[in-house]
């Protein structure tokens, strides 16, 4: 697996035949707020369950890992090292790592390397922007070995809808779309029906245990025997 995500850049070629780079670090947006509704619920969870343990993987400008650790839970991190270049993003990482609870695990060498186990992880926005099924399989899958057996097993998934729409046929690459201009900015954008997801996640043994406001497709899902 750490040879295959050696580099956030893929080399493409567009349905048009226009060859590219994506580079899944573009799609990092630091000046969005944190999803109000997914830390409300996890807030909640923690309250009612004693679960503390988040990872946050793909965790971007750490919009979500930041809000976590001042709620209380001890939250991983996990994000190429390419991600903290960005001024905001590097400017949040300071600040969380004024917290007792943070830990940061570039990806893939550090990640693999732990042996770190937590309650959930999540998934916010991460899969979409990755541009191959096989790697967004290994991604699941590595998520799911760091979950604790004993315990919750649960992943808060986040994505969108109906974008696609307004995108480009020549810019098909894969099952979904090359984003952006020039040369640097380049990201890649899909999307699937909540069936589709599911399906998705149920190949890695993972069912669909709740939703939660806030995205399009604010998704909960557990491995069997969760608490």
């Amino acid at each position: 697996m750490g040879k295959r995500f050696e580099s956030p850049q893929y080399n493409i070629t567009t349905k048009g035949g226009e060859k590219l780079t994506i580079d899944v670090t573009n799609s990092i947006s630091a000046g969005l707020p944190a999803n109000a509704g997914l830390i409300s619920h996890l807030v909640t969870w923690k309250k009612k369950t004693g679960a503390s343990r988040l990872l946050d993987f793909g965790a971007g400008a750490l919009r979500h890992t930041l809000p976590l650790l001042r709620a209380g839970f001890e939250v991983t991190a996990v994000e190429y090292a390419k991600a903290y270049e960005r001024p905001r993003a590097a400017e949040f990482k300071e600040t969380a790592e004024r917290h007792n609870g943070f830990t940061r695990l570039m990806w893939p060498h550090d990640f693999v390397k732990s042996s770190h186990k937590y309650d959930a992880a999540l998934l916010t926005f991460v899969l979409q922007v990755v541009p191959t099924k096989v790697d967004r399989e290994a991604i699941l899958r590595a998520i799911a070995d760091r979950l604790d057996k004993n315990g919750h097993k649960r992943v808060y998934y986040a994505s969108r809808v109906g974008e696609a729409r307004s995108l480009e046929d020549d810019m098909i690459y894969n099952d979904g779309w090359v984003r952006g201009r020039g040369i640097n900015d380049r990201t890649f954008y899909t999307e699937w029906t909540a069936s589709e997801t599911d399906e998705f996640f149920k190949q890695a043994g993972f069912a669909r245990a709740g939703t939660y406001s806030g995205a399009s497709q604010g998704f909960i899902y557990e491995l069997p025997g969760m608490l």
